[in-house]
């Protein structure tokens, strides 16, 4: 998103981390590979999906987006420090693939960040997941989390900007961050009316336990309170404080585990078969769920991986260099 407004639509306020929003791109696209790559129990499998693909299957589709879309954004990566590096017509030859890459790249997010929504949406046995609104769902979450997040990365590692200038920036990122948290509870509010209201098959019983179940905090506090309600008062009130905008931007996308978990766990409490849970026990089949430490440690490794490559990739890519400067 910040580097089409880079590359695409030459926005000024964020001319100068178009790089930078690339390689937290990139870093947090592997450690969303990580993760599946260790849910998968034998990580060599994902290769069968690339290889062999099954293009009537959404997890198929979802092989050759995650595939395409790491490969375009290191593509645009190189071509973005590349524009930095030479001129005359080189230059302007490199700005012409720049944002040929851009426009390409807007309709397969759509497409990737969907497509994850549309894995649990083609689940006709749950209710919970199954409908035409969770791909939109995840795609206004997965701008939401990723432009909040660049709003505290780009206070943190700032670009050398005057001080006008990076406010500026952030005070852009801000508004941007703004809008798409009102944008994401609007579609939060619309799942949760048609969930409560006119539920059918159980959801009404799973989103009663979402709000008032044993875990009711989850939604309550960590979502609610702590990535909507604390952030939205910062980005309304604080609007021109750079400091304010980054913590903003920590509680949204610290806090949105939570609206994952709040996704992903509750389509798995309603048995689809009535009676089961009674009729045949077994430590393997059971409807209540509470993360291991033991994943909380994956969670934590996932992590750390992405900061590593984070840091990695800002230590020898020229980031902020632009022409006729030095590393």
């Amino acid at each position: 998103m910040i580097s089409v407004m880079t590359y695409v639509f030459h926005i000024k306020a964020v001319k100068t981390v178009g790089k930078m929003a690339l390689l937290v791109a990139i870093a947090t696209l592997v450690g969303a590979m990580i993760s599946v790559g260790v849910d998968l129990g034998h990580p060599l499998r994902a290769f069968s999906l690339i290889l062999d693909p099954n293009l009537h299957s959404m997890m198929g589709w979802m092989a050759v987006l995650y595939s395409a879309y790491f490969v375009t954004l290191c593509i645009e990566l190189y071509f973005a420090i590349r524009h930095e590096q030479v001129t005359g017509e080189k230059r302007k030859t490199i700005k012409n693939i720049l944002i040929a890459f851009g426009i390409w790249s807007v309709p397969l997010a759509f497409a990737f960040h969907g497509g994850v929504g549309g894995v649990f949406s083609n689940l006709i046995s749950k209710p919970y997941w199954h409908g035409p609104m969770l791909p939109v769902v995840f795609l206004a979450g997965a701008f939401l989390s990723g432009g909040a997040l660049f709003c505290t990365v780009a206070y943190i590692w700032r670009p050398k900007l005057s001080k006008d200038d990076f406010a500026k920036m952030m005070i852009f990122l801000g508004k941007t961050t703004l809008a798409l948290l009102i944008l994401d509870e609007i579609l939060e509010l619309s799942e949760v009316y048609m969930g409560t209201f006119y539920s059918q098959f159980g959801e009404g019983h799973i989103w009663s336990q979402i709000l008032f179940g044993h875990y009711w905090y989850t939604f309550w506090i960590v979502h609610l309170l702590i990535g909507v309600v604390i952030p939205g008062i910062l980005l309304i009130f604080k609007s021109k404080s750079p400091g304010a905008i980054a913590l903003a931007g920590l509680l949204i996308a610290g806090s949105f585990l939570a609206v994952r978990l709040n996704i992903v766990i509750p389509g798995m409490i309603e048995p689809e078969i009535k009676g089961i849970a009674g009729a045949w026990v077994n430590s393997r089949l059971t409807f209540s769920y509470l993360p291991s430490i033991m994943e909380w440690q994956v969670v934590s490794f996932i992590i750390a991986v992405v900061m590593l490559v984070f840091m990695i990739g800002k230590a020898i890519l020229p980031i902020y260099q632009t022409a006729g400067e030095e590393k």
